[in-house]
């Protein structure tokens, strides 16, 4: 171009340039334009583009950009994209945005170009119009006069109508403000085009000099609105999207672009408001989501029906399944017998046969190697059981250390008789446990559905009754059920009743049967025996019911009563007659011995009947010891420490009695009556009463021989040297009364 411009005119090119760079928020700008031929450079903002202009630029601008509407320079434009356009993209210009000027002959003078760095910059609406806007203010700034670009000023009427002409026949709904005042009331509309007046149903006499908050209502976003105001104070372009209403007062959904358009000089002068109709896009925006939701609500609701059927699967396994065996548990082999007996006629027996198995010993393995053992014993167990049994079979573990198995059909009577000595075969074999072989077995009771059974529980009870017969007979065994053992565990039952209530009752006695010297022939002490008269069964043998009050756990109450009876009538024998020397025997069972706390009841004792500890005797048997005897060897040596003297009763008929006598602290022996009546007549029997004396006399352990009942007998255990006797010949167990007596005649 031949003649420059003036510095007037440069400035208003220049700050038409930045308007419309600002308008399109780039942060460069630059116009090319002049003589045809002959473009270059005429204003810019950011700064100069580095690249060099020529012609050949030229020809491809007037060739592509034929109308005033902003193009996007891109790839998409084809091959043909100019190395020039290439060159800016690579020196930071990666969008690039151009807008033909044209003259009042439509004829091409130039292009806008606003540029950014961000390959992803979109403008909106609003911003197309504004640059359109901006491009014809710098036409109509423009007028080409014998080769100079010479700046006419325009009044604000015409360059409204300026604007105008941009938006008329736009087919988005548009209004042009003033740019001020921003706070309240805002900014005067001073034109609408008739695709806003179509949108809304106002009429353009009805919007002129009203402000935008005509078309506002409650369901306007107010968060939105704040948005629009802080981007208009600060002359900021802004896109949203919001609720507008219409003249009748339905409402519409637009997307609402505002941008700030300024004139020659740089001052912002007004907004241009682009407002296009998306209410179908929310609808179908607002149909997706709901779809979405539904769809969301859909797969949340299969997720939780199938969570819910696979919470009803693990309920339903855990209420008919043992955890720890994964084998059928107690209410499903109920609810089994209970569909047999339910589709079984009135008259009809049903074809089921029940083996009840109790595991021997299975304390002793939770006691001495732990209850996870234990829970390993029981998971081998199942194992073995499962073995044992057809699939056509139910095996369930029904309580802790007890199993049952369920035969159906024929034969399934003599079948089960069958399967029991196999699975006493099976668990014969020794289980290793944490390096430990541990031999095990188990009781088993049998018993086949007759008329007697009218329910599951009545199968399941008389099973149970069953297994006690066998474990009763010893380790490994099985029984049939007859109708006597439930008669047997009714009568225990009764007896087991009637015991505790005997304790409430007060309906124990102590008596007491005198031990003798042999060699002065003077009561030397006594043994304390427990005796019970019930008012309807009579007098109950003690070989009865201690067993029943080991078994419910009463036997620690009756022992204390027994044991603090008999040293307080020691004491008062005591004090009647100071000068006697008598010590007290009472018996102690195993399960006194390994309860809590034992040692400091009889140290209790002691303390409040005031005897003297060395006058009370405890006598165990040879049974004490098979079960933790390290433990017992303990409580023993406790008792000891007491200064209470400890016998071992029945000695002769355990299982190893000179290894007790060694292992275990013993004061006394006393010799099995089966000794004392055989000796008369089996020399074998003779000699082992001489050796046990001779073997008491090398240990200093008294000797009491047991069973005395005839004349003989005493005749020779004087012969022998016996220390002590005791028996029917001399005295049967007396009332505290007799003792008295006997101890009057003696001190006479």
């Amino acid at each position: 171009m031949a003649s420059v411009l003036n510095e007037s005119h440069q400035n208003a090119l220049d700050l038409l340039v930045k308007a419309a760079a600002y308008s399109a928020d780039c942060p460069n700008g630059f116009l090319i334009g002049g003589a045809e031929g002959d473009w270059s450079l005429l204003a810019s903002y950011g700064g100069e583009p580095p690249v060099a202009f020529d012609t050949s630029i030229e020809r491809w601008l007037q060739s592509n950009l034929t109308n005033s509407q902003p193009v996007i320079i891109d790839d998409a434009l084809g091959q043909s994209l100019p190395v020039y356009f290439h060159q800016l993209r690579g020196l930071g210009h990666k969008f690039v945005v151009g807008v033909a000027i044209g003259n009042e002959a439509e004829e091409m003078k130039g292009v806008v170009f606003v540029s950014s760095p961000s390959p992803q910059q979109r403008l909106s609406t609003a911003q197309f119009y504004a640059l359109q806007t901006h491009a014809a203010l710098i036409g109509q700034t423009l007028q080409f006069q014998t080769g100079l670009f010479i700046p006419k000023q325009k009044t604000f009427m015409e360059r409204l109508r300026l604007l105008e002409s941009v938006v008329v026949n736009a087919k988005d709904a548009i209004l042009i403000t003033e740019a001020e005042p921003i706070d309240p009331p805002g900014p005067r509309i001073v034109y609408c085009n008739p695709a806003f007046l179509t949108t809304t149903g106002y009429t353009s006499a009805e919007v002129i000099g009203q402000t935008p908050r005509i078309l506002q209502c409650d369901d306007t976003s107010r968060t939105t609105l704040d948005l629009i105001r802080k981007a208009l104070s600060s002359w900021q372009p802004i896109e949203v999207e919001l609720i507008n209403t219409r003249r009748d007062g339905s409402q519409f959904w637009v997307e609402l672009s505002i941008v700030p358009v300024a004139n020659e000089k740089g001052w912002f002068t007004h907004w241009v408001s682009v407002q296009r109709d998306i209410s179908e896009r929310k609808k179908s925006e607002h149909l997706a989501l709901q779809a979405l939701a539904d769809r969301e609500a859909k797969v949340a609701l299969e997720s939780r029906l199938k969570e819910r059927e696979r919470i009803e699967e693990e309920l339903s396994y855990a209420a008919y399944h043992d955890s720890l065996t994964a084998l059928h548990n107690r209410a499903y082999l109920m609810a089994f017998l209970l569909d047999i007996f339910n589709n079984s006629g009135p008259r009809q027996i049903p074809a089921a046969t029940v083996l009840f198995l109790d595991l021997d010993r299975f304390k002793f393995v939770n006691d001495s190697l732990g209850h996870g053992a234990g829970d390993m014993l029981l998971e081998v167990v199942a194992r073995r059981l499962e073995n044992c049994i057809s699939e056509e079979h139910v095996l369930a573990r029904v309580g802790g250390d007890e199993f049952a198995m369920l035969l159906e059909g024929e034969d399934q009577s003599s079948r089960s008789i069958e399967l029991a000595q196999r699975i006493v075969d099976q668990l014969n074999v020794p289980i290793i446990i944490n390096g430990h072989d541990i031999f095990t077995s188990c009781s088993i009771g049998i018993v086949t559905a007759d008329a007697t059974h009218a329910s599951p529980e009545d199968l399941l009870r008389d099973a149970d009754i069953a297994m006690y017969v066998a474990k009763k007979q010893g380790r490994g065994r099985w029984a049939l059920f007859d109708v006597s053992m439930r008669e047997a565990a009714i009568d225990a039952l009764a007896m087991q009743n009637a015991l505790k209530r005997a304790l409430a009752n007060n309906e124990f006695s102590v008596v007491y049967q005198p031990i003798y010297s042999i060699f002065t022939g003077e009561v030397s002490g006594v043994e304390a025996l427990v005796r019970w008269r019930h008012s309807v069964l009579g007098r109950v043998s003690p070989e009865r019911f201690i067993p029943v009050a080991e078994d419910i756990g009463v036997m620690h109450e009756l022992g204390r009563w027994v044991m603090q009876t008999a040293c307080t009538e020691l004491q008062r024998w005591k004090a009647r007659f100071p000068k006697l020397k008598l010590h007290l025997n009472v018996n102690v069972s195993g399960v006194e011995l390994n309860r809590s706390g034992y040692v400091n009841q009889i140290r209790l004792i002691l303390a409040q009947t005031g005897i003297e500890a060395h006058d009370l005797q405890v006598e165990i048997t040879e049974s004490v010891f098979l079960h933790q005897p390290d433990k017992i060897a303990q409580i023993l040596e406790s008792i000891r420490e007491l200064g209470v003297r400890i016998a071992l009763d029945d000695f002769g008929t355990g299982y190893s009695a000179l290894g007790y006598i060694d292992r275990y602290p013993i004061d006394a022996i006393k010799i099995d009556q089966s000794f004392v009546s055989r000796m008369m007549t089996f020399q074998r029997s003779d000699a082992i009463v001489r050796s046990i004396l001779s073997l008491g006399r090398a240990l200093s352990i008294d000797i009491t021989a047991e069973g005395v009942e005839n004349q003989p007998q005493l005749q020779r255990l004087r012969e022998m040297e016996c220390p002590f006797v005791q028996g029917y010949l001399l005295s049967r167990p007396v009332n505290a009364g007799k003792i008295v007596t006997l101890l009057q005649l003696q001190a006479t």
